[in-house]
This record gives structure tokens, C-alpha cells and sequence, in this order.
């Protein structure tokens, strides 16, 4: 297997704490399948939260599975290291200011840690799966919860990839794609 091409850092360019980065549904088998399981927008598969380095550049808060055998938690990581296993990336804005965008960054900052919730429950609040982290932070930052109208499939509810990306409080501004290597 040869080298893999990644979205690189530097191609993401007006990035700014809050905005939201996705990566798209073909990065891997757990994207694939959460962009599977939104009823809407199905090119992401999963979804981070900007958030500035304190010795410059940015991070990512996101909900991560963890490697095979690790339980996942929230994770704050270096960009690069987000984009690492990316060939497509959105990048949305997210319309929150003043207080309400401290208090969205502070409750994304508060939720690093948590286990990442292999059950999918919106009932837990001990665990979160990436949508739900970054709903719970939009809900925190807008002071109620941004979407009233969850998915339901299958007798569950859930808060879906594609809930986030169509929410009215986030725009799409760039779609970054990488290009794939060639087979030998």
C-alpha cells in the first residue's frame, strides 16, 4: 500500500475557532456507515469542532471511536492528525457570536474526556458520539436545543450527521478534497 494523500492542513484556509470540519463518508468503514445512517446530506461521515492551539494553528474536539480494542472518547487533537485519513473535507461556519459562541466553544471544551457512546443514546449524558457532542455544544452556545426535529429510524432517535451539516445555524463554505493515489 502506498502513500495516502490527506486534505492537507494548509489547503483549509480562513479557518476559525467554532467552525465545523466533516469528513467525508468514503474516509473509512465508520463514516461510511454514519453517512448512511442520515436521512439527508449523506457525504459526511463524521464531524469536529475547530478549536485554536494555544502555540497557534488549530485543533479538533470530535467524538473518536478510539483504535480497535480502545473505548473512544472526546479527544482534542491536532488538525493534521484529524485530517490524516481524509481525501474530502467540508468546512462549515457556524452562526454563533459573543457569549453564545463562548459558551458553544466552552461546552465542546468541557465535554473532552467523556467516553464515546457506542449505544447512541441521547438519553445518556455521560457519553456522546461526534454529532451529538457537537449538538450538545450548538444547544449549549444558542441556549436551547437547535434540533427540535431529531432522526428517527429504526424506533430510534439520534442526531444524525446530516442534522448537524443542514442545521440553520452551520453553512457550508468550502468543500476540500485531496487527490487519491494512483493503484500500481
Amino acid at each position: 500500500m502506498g502513500a495516502q494523500a490527506q486534505v492537507s492542513p494548509d489547503a483549509l484556509t480562513g479557518l476559525k475557532a467554532g467552525d465545523l470540519i466533516f469528513k467525508g463518508a468514503e474516509t473509512g468503514t465508520g463514516t461510511r456507515v454514519a453517512a448512511g445512517w442520515s436521512l439527508g446530506d449523506k457525504r459526511w461521515g463524521h464531524v469536529g469542532i475547530v478549536a485554536v492551539h494555544p502555540g497557534g494553528g488549530f485543533d479538533v474536539i470530535h467524538a473518536d471511536t478510539g483504535q480497535p480494542g480502545e473505548a473512544g472518547e472526546v479527544r482534542r487533537v491536532p488538525l493534521a492528525a484529524f485530517l490524516a485519513d481524509v481525501y474530502t473535507a467540508g468546512i462549515y461556519e457556524v452562526h454563533l457570536e459573543g457569549d453564545q459562541r463562548k459558551a458553544y466553544l466552552a461546552e465542546a471544551e468541557a465535554e473532552i474526556g467523556l467516553p464515546f457512546d457506542r449505544g447512541f443514546s441521547l438519553a445518556s449524558t455521560n457519553a456522546v458520539y461526534c454529532s451529538e457532542l457537537v449538538w450538545r455544544a450548538l444547544s449549549a452556545g444558542a441556549g436551547g436545543d437547535i434540533q427540535p426535529e431529531k432522526t428517527k429510524r429504526f424506533g430510534r432517535v439520534y442526531i444524525s450527521v446530516s442534522d448537524i451539516s443542514e442545521n440553520p445555524l452551520v453553512e457550508e463554505v468550502a468543500v476540500i478534497a485531496a487527490e487519491r493515489p494512483h493503484k500500481s
